[in-house]
């Protein structure tokens, strides 16, 4: 898994449980719009999530309005 990967299983997620808008479907080609609404900008934090990193994954599902467990 890599970064992208893992933002469209955060943006999927996220829609699933209502947190999107009306509508919205999660697609590769409007991710560019989700990474631009991100308020971690370190994309090496996603990178290190989708390695694996448990504190990473933690924190980019939260700053998501996730929980950290699903």
């Amino acid at each position: 898994m890599n970064a992208d990967d893992l933002a469209m299983e955060l943006w999927e997620e996220q829609i699933v449980r209502g947190l999107g808008e009306p509508g919205e479907c999660a697609t590769r080609e409007h991710l560019d719009d989700w990474w631009a609404n991100r308020t971690i900008r370190e994309r090496e934090v996603y990178d290190r999530a989708a390695a694996g990193d448990v504190s990473a994954l933690a924190q980019v599902r939260t700053e998501a309005g996730l929980p950290i467990l699903s």
